[in-house]
């Protein structure tokens, strides 16, 4: 890729980062002065961890994994986004991004924002169910069975989710997320605007080797992708 890790390509207006801070893929709180990054640091979490929950196919936290996004505005605006996965353990996981992490916990019913306790996906994952989504409106899933094609690839049964927030700043919020990869499309309209964030490549990190030479990892998972 073109773009530098972490750094945007062209200039994400702010009204799109604090829309994908509350739906997944901005940042969180800035790191301690005087401390690494941790979201370019190596792998450090639990390898092959998994709760057993249904809801984690749509929202896997493999550790090591990097996550591209290039996100886009109504203005023409484009920018790139990218978060590392770190596992803490079976239930609990993290996105670190270049200014924060976001942590997330599997439970029975569901995927929560340890922080907020917000439901990301509730149980059971069918049409229909309902809960009280990040932005504080009613969030839905809408559909179990998308089929989507984003620059990292096609993908096929898709859950759907959209929050919709009414009142005297009334949004609306579109996620998919993709089985065994995760989130790939984030939508957010609210007004005259409108912004959207597409996965654009996912995979374990490229191992340099201490010779320089970069290795690919022997196994990659199923269905990785990574844009040209």
């Amino acid at each position: 890729m073109n773009a530098e890790p972490g750094r945007a390509s062209g200039r994400a207006p702010a009204r799109w980062l604090a829309a994908l801070a509350l739906a997944l893929i901005a940042c969180g709180g800035a790191p301690s002065p005087g401390r690494p990054a941790t979201w370019n640091a190596a792998p450090d979490g639990q390898q092959g961890a998994t709760s057993g929950t249904r809801a984690e196919r749509y929202f896997p936290l493999v550790d090591g994994h990097i996550y591209h996004y290039a996100t886009m505005s109504e203005g023409g605006e484009q920018g790139l986004l990218v978060a590392r996965v770190h596992r803490a353990d079976a239930r609990r996981g993290e996105l670190r991004f270049p200014s924060g992490v976001k942590r997330f916990e599997f439970t029975g019913e569901g995927v929560i924002r340890s922080d907020t306790g917000v439901f990301v996906l509730k149980e059971p994952i069918a049409p229909g169910t309902t809960w009280t989504g990040e932005h504080g409106g009613r969030a839905r899933i809408a559909a179990v069975d998308v089929a989507i094609e984003v620059p990292a690839g096609r993908f096929t049964g898709c859950v759907q989710t959209v929050e919709e927030r009414l009142g005297d700043r009334p949004a609306r919020y579109v996620s998919t997320f993709c089985p065994d990869v995760g989130v790939v499309v984030i939508e957010a309209a609210g007004g005259a605007s409108y912004e959207r964030a597409e996965l654009k490549s996912y995979a374990p990190p490229i191992d340099m080797g201490p010779d320089g030479v970069r290795r690919a990892p022997a196994d990659p998972p199923p269905g990785a992708a990574s844009a040209p």
